[in-house]
């Protein structure tokens, strides 16, 4: 009998995002467990421990990390403690899987990623959205080529919320804004189905907090393409993504960052000089023809890709850290620590334009 590769987990931070975490692991089975939950409050670690069944409640991040039965460390405290107890993992010879966004700034985002390397352990950001089963629909279709060459991606993440003293959201400090914890989905996957990016234009509006409270970014890709999308902590939006080239359109439905669903639109580029023929003018432009074109277009088009996710989501992260665990691997391919450095000068850059 095959012994079953199990996982085993630290969880640093007892947020909400810890929480969702644990819970998205129960698809797993036994082959995820957590060994150890840790927090600057010890009497938080110690309610997040007893809520979930947690064996231990560290009494420190370092004590945690330090222990023999854990094999990965999940890093979900404020993005400006993620560079501190990414190292602290790396350097005990952990296994690291570090909420987005991946750090501070692009420059502690390379200092986590040359640890991992020069270490010799698996690092990876926590960007779920990557790993759900539509994604593999939609680069299954971008490889096909479905879209043609792409064109465009856009993207928003917007949310109405009240800034609060205990809100990181809103805290500068600890690394908040609406660009850092919101337009990182969409950018993340901009970067992911785009490729590199080459250029970055960005207005962003700051608030009495101290952070980019509303955003919109405009990327170019290293292969022409283009991506526009918008963040904020303080209105809502439409929350999904269009992604286009030549020869069609992906329609992700909302939420950007788990989404389940898409619609494919296949277009045949038109030949500009047959355009406009005189004789169907009148015809093209009456009112029962616009009716009955405003009638077709209620049912929507195109052909519904949908992909169902499996618990909360958040698992699919978690197996991906399991599988390069089990075969001794150190980067995953949908998510290089690379790509997050990337990702995070991307976003320095924006925020340098802000006002």
């Amino acid at each position: 009998m095959i012994e079953e590769f199990v996982t085993r987990w630290a969880i640093l931070g007892t947020g909400v995002v810890s929480r969702k975490f644990v819970l998205g692991l129960r698809p797993l089975g036994g082959t995820a467990r957590v060994s150890v939950v840790a927090s600057r409050d010890p009497a938080k670690a110690r309610s997040f421990a007893a809520s979930f069944g947690i064996p231990v409640a560290a009494p420190a991040y370092a004590a945690a990390v330090a222990r023999d039965d854990v094999d990965a460390v999940y890093i979900a405290t404020p993005p400006s403690e993620h560079e501190a107890h990414a190292l602290m993992a790396i350097a005990a010879g952990k296994a690291v899987l570090v909420e987005k966004p991946f750090a501070l700034d692009a420059a502690a985002a390379a200092r986590i990623a040359d640890a991992a390397a020069a270490r010799g352990v698996f690092c990876m950001e926590a960007m779920w959205t990557r790993f759900l089963p539509l994604m593999d629909a939609v680069r299954g279709l971008v490889a096909q080529g479905a879209l043609g060459d792409l064109r465009s991606l856009q993207g928003s993440f917007m949310g109405s919320d009240l800034p609060g003293t205990g809100a990181s959201l809103f805290d500068p400090a600890r690394g908040g804004g609406a660009l850092m914890h919101r337009g990182v989905y969409p950018l993340s996957l901009a970067r992911h189905l785009l490729g590199p990016i080459a250029d970055v234009t960005a207005v962003g509006r700051i608030g009495e907090t101290g952070v980019d409270e509303d955003c919109s970014v405009i990327l170019r890709h290293d292969g022409g393409a283009l991506t526009t999308l918008t963040a904020s902590l303080r209105s809502p939006g439409p929350n999904g993504l269009v992604l286009a080239g030549t020869g069609g359109m992906l329609q992700l439905d909302a939420p950007v960052y788990r989404p389940f669903r898409a619609r494919l639109t296949p277009v045949t580029p038109r030949d500009g000089s047959k355009q406009g023929a005189p004789r169907f003018e009148s015809l093209r432009e009456s009112g029962p023809v616009q009716r009955l074109g405003q009638m077709l277009a209620r049912g929507g088009g195109g052909r519904v890709v949908a992909r169902p996710y499996g618990g909360n989501g958040y698992h699919y992260e978690a197996a991906e850290v399991a599988r390069h665990l089990q075969a001794g691997t150190t980067v995953s391919a949908l998510m290089p620590p690379i790509e997050s450095v990337e990702i995070m000068a991307a976003i320095d850059a924006a925020r340098a334009q802000f006002r």
